[in-house]
């Protein structure tokens, strides 16, 4: 059974390493009597205990120093409870994976903050969570040392190799593909895969009926051909990396009239625009394999975006499980890209924007709104739905949506890692602590313990 109810745990000096000391009330709910055995685990650890029961009202657990130093769990603590016959588990144990870095007051770079939110948010719902670094994972003794918050700062520590596992620096490489697969054989479950690339995602929502018209016209370019051929049929294109996040390496192409050149391609580096221009096919060519170098691209066509004060906008939808694993919008804001530029990242220099207000901008019929918004938000759900089908499981996206100046809504792209920091810039802090609340709530439902949906 799932007990809804928390349970602490304490510390005993009196007792014995074998021993646990329980509640008269959590042993009748238990179905536990004096001197019965069980096996208590927390995260990828256990222990075997005989069971003593106090004379006390309320849920708790007593165990020695000795036994909670064993299970690498802190006492003082509510968690929660999932008990199948004689098997008590506590927690669940969740860790949030980012490389460490050398400073203790800011362990996690700029994902510090970021990840002191989410530990604090899964305390409160009685989970031990910490924060570690892939490289200080001990396979042979399923311990990890990591990062927990605690008493307003942070604390070292060794935990059990986690339950379930938010990695918030997902990678393609081998080295951490092949830690991820020992990881998952150990019974842990991950929130988000390892990697969703732009051409697998066009790829299955383009084979989808209701989504494929969502879905802008799309290649991978594999060679120039592909690239000229785009030019050609839409006149404008953007050239993206198929595993690029944040902006990075976009390159737009146009096909232009006039002295300079029939082609200009511009690009961003450390957040400078750059436009140049080439006189014909050959220096095309030529040019973007020097700023392309050598990666994997999709070329796609340009859409003729939303403005705000000649500022390329398009929408971010967060869209996440919750503790009942089901797919719901979080909240959703513009992304308005600085003046000129070519993309609307906020990373590359953007800037935020309420729906409504930006919308208000070029459609004034309160209906025409309405339905737009209706329309995004089904997109971002049923978008997300196709991918967690097709591509592993997916606990949370930060989709791109875009619309046009006919009101035509399109589907962009799909980030595994969304930032949260568009809805503090647009001044809507419970939308963003809710996205910092859900994935600790699907780690629940991941781990099998009690679910329940969450009121925004």
């Amino acid at each position: 059974m799932n007990l809804a109810a928390p349970v602490v745990v304490s510390r005993n000096t009196n007792l014995g390493e074998q021993t646990l000391r329980i509640s008269a009330e959590l042993a009748r709910n238990l179905q536990l009597t004096e001197g019965d055995t069980v096996i208590i685990s927390v995260g990828r650890g256990e222990s075997r205990f005989k069971i003593i029961i106090a004379e006390r009202a309320g849920s708790f657990l007593e165990l020695s120093p000795a036994a909670l130093h064993r299970l690498h769990l802190p006492s003082a603590r509510r968690y929660s409870l999932k008990a199948e016959e004689h098997r008590l588990k506590l927690g669940p144990v969740v860790g949030i994976m980012h490389r460490v870095s050398d400073d203790r007051s800011r362990p996690f770079d700029v994902q510090t903050n970021f990840i002191k939110e989410l530990i604090i948010e899964g305390t409160e719902l009685g989970e031990l969570c910490f924060g570690f670094d892939s490289r200080r994972i001990n396979l042979s003794n399923r311990t990890v040392m990591g990062y927990t918050w605690n008493l307003n700062c942070w604390q070292r520590g060794t935990f059990s190799i986690p339950d379930v596992i938010y990695a918030r620096n997902l990678s393609s490489s081998m080295g951490p593909l092949n830690l991820r697969r020992r990881l998952v054989k150990l019974g842990c479950e991950f929130i988000n895969p390892p990697l969703l690339g732009k051409w697998n995602t066009y790829q299955i929502l383009s084979q989808s009926e209701e989504l494929k018209k969502y879905v802008p016209d799309t290649s991978r370019a594999s060679n120039f051909q592909q690239i000229e051929r785009m030019l050609r049929k839409h006149g404008s294109v953007y050239i993206k990396p198929i595993n690029g996040c944040k902006g990075h390496n976009i390159v737009k192409v146009s096909r232009k009239r006039g002295a300079a050149g029939p082609y200009q391609y511009q690009y961003k580096v450390n957040r400078q625009l750059h436009t140049r221009y080439a006189s014909n096919r050959n220096d095309l060519r030529h040019n973007l394999r020097g700023v392309m170098r050598g990666r994997n691209y999709i070329v796609q066509q340009q859409i003729n975006l939303l403005r705000l004060n000649g500022s390329i906008c398009d929408l971010r939808v967060m869209v996440q499980k919750d503790g009942s694993g089901d797919w719901s919008v979080t909240g959703k804001a513009f992304r308005i890209g600085p003046r000129g530029s070519i993309t609307s990242n906020i990373s590359g220099g953007g800037s935020g924007g309420k729906v409504d207000f930006v919308l208000r901008k070029h459609f004034p019929d309160a209906e025409v709104r309405e339905g737009i918004i209706q329309e995004i938000d089904h997109l971002a759900v049923t978008a997300a739905r196709a991918l967690d089908n097709e591509a592993g499981t997916i606990g949370e996206l930060g989709i791109d949506i875009g619309i046009d100046v006919n009101g035509r809504v399109w589907f962009i792209e799909a980030n595994l890692m969304p930032a949260r920091k568009l809805f503090r810039l647009i001044g809507e802090p419970s939308t963003r602590r809710m996205t910092v609340l859900k994935p600790m709530l699907y780690a629940r439902y991941l781990a099998g313990f009690n679910s329940g949906k969450v009121d925004v």
